[in-house]
């Protein structure tokens, strides 16, 4: 399993409740998820297959435990917000979302 891997030039396809993403991972079995993750989406009765992390270099509006609409190309899809988390890589800031692929 290839934790690393992107969307990479699709990702200018990609939009997040309208707004493209600076990454998006893709799609990650949710059976890698961390179980305070899991927690939050049994809590809140959301089933989710796989779930995904979504990069921006600011931040955005989102609040966690939000439904969004997550869209590539013409294929559109609802994701469960599980967390934001800013992180700092190679001296610069990034907001990460990860987001559980609502089925």
């Amino acid at each position: 399993m290839i934790f690393d891997k992107h969307y990479g030039e699709q990702t200018a396809y990609i939009t997040m409740n309208g707004i493209e993403p600076f990454a998006n991972s893709t799609p990650i079995d949710i059976c890698f998820l961390g179980k305070k993750f899991k927690k939050v989406l049994t809590a809140n009765d959301i089933k989710c297959g796989s779930y995904m992390n979504v990069a921006y270099e600011k931040p955005q509006q989102f609040q966690e435990g939000s439904v969004l609409k997550w869209k590539l190309k013409t294929d559109e899809t609802s994701v469960y917000l599980i967390e934001e988390k800013k992180l700092f890589v190679k001296g610069k800031h990034f907001w990460v979302y990860c987001v559980g692929i609502m089925e």
